[in-house]
């Protein structure tokens, strides 16, 4: 079979079942062990076809030139690979901060910070070790609330804040601050109800849409951000303060408070009743631990507080200069906060893959169903999710691809720990590395019954003794700012790998 042919064959197999090493289709065909010993025979000899395939086994996408040779590129990525299963970093540099502020961010090796209300500045971690920040300005009057967003790889800085009566999402260019050319305006006004509180809390881009969650009352906005046109909301009466996370452009899922989460479908709105999206699922955490029976009050153990989501940016065209993982290949943590009628807060992690989410709405496209699906945590959860306990520093966790950084704290002082749900069946039967959590977690506390779940994955410390207020965390990097020096000194370290 011609070596070219190949190759292109291999180019397609983009899915998520696994023969030999590499990815098939989903196509779902059949590949006799003929076919397979042909594969095998020519992947030897072939490092092209060997770069492509350990390319989309660890499900990557390449960024570099298409004329840099199979070979580089091979070795370029195994070095790459190898660097972050022992996160062992290739440099660590100190790089100042412009300004103070808490509102920061990591996207494709581009980072940015908030300060006050006044600017946003980005810096490229991809260039020389001197920072070059590039500022863009705000001018947003006193009490404006403004979150923001970026997608380097449309050069686009999406800043949303409400000022008086009217929200504003302004769509700039991230290289020259300039109005961004695919939106049709630059900015999208609403009008709203000024007794109305209407806060945005949190704001996504997934490729031409762009979402906001906004509180009291709690709601989910989302608009094609190139034509200007609002597509869905979706109100959230049992939540103050929802948060959500894309799946694909057209599909997102809802973190309740109350112990789910909702998965949506965007689909035109004169075919839905739901202001232009449908819930699809409905997917429940664990029962928490019931009231005690002898017990007159029938006060509950344990409450949810809070409930967020972290995942990495859904980027629509490769990094440059750099292997980042396909859209397809991403985790979702979602952290819980649990208290007590006495005060006792504990904290809970449960990380899911992109692909177990997204089949509940194959499987709603597929059967034409009309009706959501509710799902038991029996019937949904302990084969496909682990979880951990947590901390309070948990909703400092970045997450991206199928990594997640986060402070974990074990032995009286805090450890900075990255976690890799990246992990392929084969490789583990060959990894004998004690990093790696193969057996399965059973929590007790605070749940109604025990707890036990199975998701396989890779803990790695990278540093500890020390605290930080900034995780951060992108396809080949990891950012950190200790507390001290951060308001001392406005460094932070930057690791790349």
């Amino acid at each position: 079979m011609d070596k070219a042919v190949l190759v292109r064959a291999v180019g397609r197999c983009t899915g998520d079942r696994r023969l030999d090493g590499f990815r098939v289709g989903t196509t779902k065909r059949r590949i006799t062990d003929h076919l397979a010993t042909k594969f095998n025979d020519t992947i030897a000899g072939c490092s092209e076809m060997l770069y492509q395939i350990q390319l989309w086994k660890t499900g990557l996408v390449c960024g570099y030139p298409g004329s840099m040779p199979a070979a580089d590129k091979l070795q370029a990525l195994a070095k790459y690979r190898r660097a972050w299963q022992t996160l062992d970093w290739t440099s660590k540099r100190v790089v100042d901060l412009p300004a103070s502020g808490r509102a920061r961010a990591l996207v494709a090796g581009i980072f940015a910070l908030q300060e006050d209300l006044s600017n946003i500045y980005t810096l490229s971690l991809q260039e020389s070790p001197r920072p070059c920040y590039t500022k863009h300005a705000l001018d947003l009057k006193p009490g404006a609330k403004v979150r923001w967003t970026m997608d380097p790889t449309q050069d686009l800085l999406a800043v949303f804040y409400r000022s008086e009566q009217a929200l504003t999402l302004a769509l700039r260019t991230l290289s020259t601050n300039q109005p961004h050319p695919m939106a049709c305006r630059p900015t999208i006004s609403i009008t709203v109800d000024a007794l109305a509180e209407d806060e945005p809390v949190t704001i996504h881009i997934a490729d031409d849409v762009v979402g906001v969650a906004f509180r009291n009352p709690g709601s989910i906005c989302i608009w094609n951000w190139r034509t200007g046109a609002f597509l869905a909301e979706v109100s959230q009466s049992d939540t103050d303060e929802p948060d959500f996370q894309f799946l694909s452009p057209r599909v997102f899922v809802i973190a309740e408070d109350l112990g789910w989460i909702e998965i949506y479908l965007i689909t035109p709105a004169k075919a839905a009743d739901s202001e232009g999206a449908v819930c699809v699922a409905v997917l429940r955490f664990p029962d928490l631990a019931c009231p005690d029976e002898d017990d007159p009050t029938g006060t509950w153990p344990w409450s949810p507080t809070a409930l967020a989501i972290h995942s990495g940016p859904l980027s629509p065209h490769p990094i440059q200069g750099s292997f980042s993982p396909i859209n397809e290949n991403r985790i979702y943590l979602f952290l819980s906060r649990l208290e007590s009628p006495g005060g006792e807060v504990r904290y809970m992690r449960l990380i899911t893959h992109h692909t177990t989410l997204i089949e509940y709405v194959s499987q709603y496209v597929r059967e034409e169903r009309t009706k959501y699906i509710h799902l038991d945590w029996e019937d949904c959860g302990p084969r496909n999710t682990r979880i951990l306990e947590g901390n309070e520093f948990d909703w400092l966790a970045n997450a991206h691809g199928e990594r997640v950084v986060l402070l974990g704290v074990g032995e009286d002082q805090p450890q900075l720990q990255v976690l890799d749900f990246g992990v392929i069946p084969k490789d583990l039967e060959e990894d004998e590395s004690d990093t790696l959590i193969l057996e399965p977690t059973t929590i007790h506390t605070p749940f109604h019954e025990p707890v036990t779940t199975y998701l396989p994955f890779r803990r790695t410390l990278l540093a500890k003794g020390h605290y930080f207020d900034t995780l951060l965390i992108d396809q080949d990097h990891i950012v950190v700012a200790d507390s001290k020096n951060l308001n001392e000194t406005g460094k932070m370290t930057v690791f790349k790998f």
